[in-house]
Order: C-alpha cells, then structure tokens, then sequence
C-alpha cells in the first residue's frame, strides 16, 4: 500500500510540474552552451493544483541538506545534455523500474526544465 502511496505522489507531482519555470539549481553539469532562462509565466489550469509548489531556493536549500531527492523526469537526451548534478533520472515510464532507488524518507523534489 505504501508502495502505491509513493508512487501516485511521484506521478502526481512529475504531472504538476511546470516545464516553463525557470532553470533549476545552480549545480549543473552542462555539455551544452549557456541559454537565457525563459520568462516566468503562470501555470496553466491543468487539474493539478493541489500538487505542492516550492520556490527554486526552498528546493535548493533542502537538496543541499540532505532532506531532499531531485528527480529529473525529462528523456534521456535531455538529461544527458543538462542535468541538476545528484539528480535520479527517472521518467513516468520508468518510475515502477527505478521505484527503489528513490531514497526513503526525503522530500521528493521533480523538475522537467
């Protein structure tokens, strides 16, 4: 039952995520050149509202305490090219594979930009 819990709560949040919020925190292996980050826009209606938000530098802080695990939810490629450094790369499609390598009691923090 647990099982189920946690990963409705990780597929949940993977689909709330906004793509369009700004680049993610600071640590970032990148083998591509700089880009600008887009404009902030507002999220849409999507039916997920209820999913928490957190703010860049809440998200940063907890990562850099050890109280949170970053998830990367984009395609492989995309994870290759630009990836937050300690990040798990775990997709929607992947997520019933790669379950147990998502660390047990930390705050699950998944970005898609």
């Amino acid at each position: 039952m647990h099982k189920f819990v946690l990963v409705f709560a990780i597929a949940a949040l993977v689909f709330a995520v906004s793509c369009t919020d700004a680049a993610p925190p600071v640590k970032v292996e990148n083998t591509a050149p700089a880009r600008p980050a887009p404009p902030k826009t507002e999220h849409a209606d999507d039916g997920h509202d209820d999913a928490p938000r957190i703010t860049l530098a809440e998200a940063k802080k907890d990562f850099d305490a050890g109280r949170a695990v970053l998830i990367d939810v984009r395609d492989e490629a995309s994870y290759k090219q630009e990836h937050v450094k300690g990040a798990l790369h775990i997709t929607t499609a992947s997520l019933d594979a790669k379950f147990n390598d998502i660390p047990k009691g930390k705050k699950i923090i998944a970005y898609c930009s």
